[in-house]
């Protein structure tokens, strides 16, 4: 497998917190995310597991909903929200990822001008 671009790694954690949030919210479960986690793996891993279309479709709209939330927030509320739903992320990670959102945003605000 390729590795990944930073872009896609941003993205894939930004999801993997906000499934592990919509997963928390909707199917009372908590997913497991030991020492070998790696971007997507939550996302991938709950998929795998349930077999509810019903709960899948609802569980992943949230999680797309909430995907766009977390791309605004700051590093230590990144940090605070992934702790809480079992995703590791370090303080490091969390602001490179709010600073590649930022400069993205930023790119998209310069071009419409």
């Amino acid at each position: 497998m390729n590795a990944l671009t930073d872009n896609q790694r941003f993205h894939l954690i930004l999801a993997d917190i906000a499934m592990a949030m919509a997963i928390a919210t909707l199917d009372g479960g908590r997913p497991v995310c030991d020492g070998d986690y790696r971007p997507g793996m939550v996302r991938d891993g709950w998929l795998a597991r349930v077999t509810d279309a019903g709960l899948r479709q609802r569980v992943t709209a949230l999680a797309n909903a909430g995907l766009g939330s977390l791309q605004t927030i700051s590093g230590e509320e990144l940090v605070t929200k992934a702790g809480r739903f079992g995703v590791p992320l370090s303080p490091e990670l969390a602001r490179e990822v709010c600073e590649h959102f930022a400069a993205r945003g930023e790119r998209v605000l310069t071009y419409r001008r």
